[in-house]
């Protein structure tokens, strides 16, 4: 029986139409999942079912009857709730009235929550105490969290926004057994991602929504995670394609719609950073790393394993030991306090607030690494523009002006820009976190020319992220981190990207 029928849906901000004549529908009990590139409407899409935003026209049914909701609880009481990956809790309220809130018990005493919280807490697989404050939580268990409040309410459809974006494989997992669950009782899921083969594995269905429009509705047991590539792009990608040397060619070009990217320049044998027998007392116990020049190296591993806590050390974030730490020769210490001496690696984060630029600032503005108002060569000013323009083009930001406002653009193309700002004038040896952190496939190919464009000149790069994918891509070496040390380096060479990824997974999951 059809849950939610979708006809005709249009939307459109300033100039820009986002959705056109958007048809689907999504029966009890069917996990449907929904991709695109960065702009192509699919938060848009998922807010307007959610509630959150209103669709300029066409029309929605729930179980039969309209459906209209004017705000996000208008559709909760309906019976429609949403997880998105930025999820804001007050940090004043405990873990157990955050899984409440919104529902008929808010407001009930804290012992009278706390063991149900508990139980729902724990069939999301999240460990965290029910009187704990949610300002106590990092910022990544907090769509945790909503989702644990979406199984406590009576909810008949879940839109899960980009929730998997910031989990480790194995959270993935868990996730897609609640998806599974919410199945089994007859309710329908609303599945949005930009991972590709993890989405697949628990979808029924597959919707790709491309130039504002649904351009293919199919059975996710008919598509790879290549093939959705193309069809998400709408052509051949660039997907850096290392064949095992056994591996027989496809018989016909049509048989592979992959388009190998050109390969990364290998890194140097010059050194760019040594650290021996790092250490962060209580959390990180001998960590040897080295780094070379124009090398990629990856580290990834669940919550507890150290990883973080290893990236604050190089960062300068964190105080630590270390037996040496040398920067292209020079020693270093990992104590932030040692002045001129201490080890800082430049870092980057995809979060929202840490961006560094004003959401009212137009794109050109944004891009310009002068002072705005100080340049005085006409010259000089239009190679500037010249250049900002090209970023835009390069990295295909869907904008009608370069005088558009920053925060006008989706999350994916502001991600983009910002990490291309950052890159321009990042140097030596940096550390990124989750760079593709919900971005696309041509995006992340994107993302992975602006690396190989660094690394060429000798910037070396250390990125921490949970996406397998991700470190599959991009890296020459992946770490394995589990109780505060590298369980496992794996060497990606000349393996195919999948091979890659699948060792990641085996070895983070038997680490943890």
């Amino acid at each position: 029986m059809t849950l939610l029928q979708v006809e005709g849906l249009t939307k459109s901000f300033g100039g820009r139409r986002v959705l056109r004549d958007v048809c689907f529908s999504i029966a009890e009990g069917e996990i449907v999942g929904l991709v695109g590139t960065n702009g192509a409407g699919k938060s848009t899409l998922g807010d307007i079912v959610a509630g959150i935003t209103a669709a300029d026209s066409g029309m929605m049914t729930l179980q039969g009857s309209p459906y209209a909701p004017l705000s996000a609880q208008d559709a909760r009481h309906v019976g429609v709730g949403v997880v998105e990956q930025l999820v804001r809790i007050d940090p004043e309220l405990t873990v157990a009235e955050a899984v409440f809130r919104g529902t008929p018990q808010a407001g009930r005493p804290q012992a009278e929550l706390r063991r149900q919280a508990q139980v729902l807490l724990t069939e999301v697989s999240l460990d965290a105490d029910p009187d704990a404050l949610i300002g106590e939580l990092p910022h990544f268990v907090h769509p945790l969290v909503e989702t644990a409040r979406v199984l406590a309410e009576d909810t008949r459809l879940v839109v899960l926004d980009e929730v998997s974006a910031v989990l480790l494989p194995s959270e993935v997992t868990r996730l897609h057994a609640v998806a599974g669950r919410l199945s089994r009782q007859g309710r329908g899921v609303l599945y949005i991602s930009h991972r590709l083969p993890e989405m697949l594995e628990v979808v029924d269905r597959v919707l790709v929504l491309r130039e504002g429009r649904i351009a293919l509705d199919c059975p996710s047991a008919s598509l790879d995670p290549v093939r959705l590539a193309a069809e998400t792009v709408g052509g051949p990608v660039s997907l850096p394609v290392r064949r095992d040397p056994s591996a027989p060619p496809p018989s016909s070009p049509a048989d592979d719609v992959r388009v190998p990217a050109p390969a990364r320049p290998a890194p140097s044998d010059e050194v760019a950073l040594l650290v021996r027998n790092l250490r962060v007392p209580g959390r990180v116990e001998g960590v040897d790393l080295t780094l070379r020049q124009g090398e990629v190296v990856g580290l990834t591993g669940d919550r507890t394993s150290g990883v973080r806590e290893i990236a604050g050390a190089l960062t300068g974030e964190l105080p630590a030991l270390s037996d040496q730490a040398v920067l292209h020769g020079e020693p270093r210490s990992l104590d932030p306090s040692a002045d001129a001496a201490a080890l800082r690696l430049p870092v980057y984060r995809p979060d929202a607030d840490a961006y560094g630029v004003d959401p009212g600032e137009t794109i050109a503005r944004t891009l310009t690494q002068e002072a705005w108002g100080t340049l005085t060569d006409l010259r000089k000013e239009i190679a500037t523009l010249r250049g900002v323009i090209n970023t835009v083009h390069r990295l295909d930001v869907k904008t009608m002006s370069i005088r558009t406002t920053f925060g006008a653009l989706s999350g994916g193309d502001q991600h983009k820009l910002a990490l291309a700002r950052w890159m321009a004038s990042a140097r030596d040896v940096v550390v990124l976190h989750e760079p593709t952190r919900g971005l696309d496939v041509r995006a992340r190919q994107q993302v992975r020319q602006l690396l190989d464009e660094a690394t060429a000149h000798g910037t070396s790069v250390v990125v921490v992220s949970v996406d397998p994918d991700e470190l599959a891509d991009f890296c020459d070496r992946v770490g394995i981190v589990a109780g505060g040390r590298v369980a496992r380096w794996i060497d990606t060479g000349e393996l195919a990207v999948d091979s890659v990824r699948e060792r990641i997974v085996e070895a983070a999951t038997a680490a943890a």
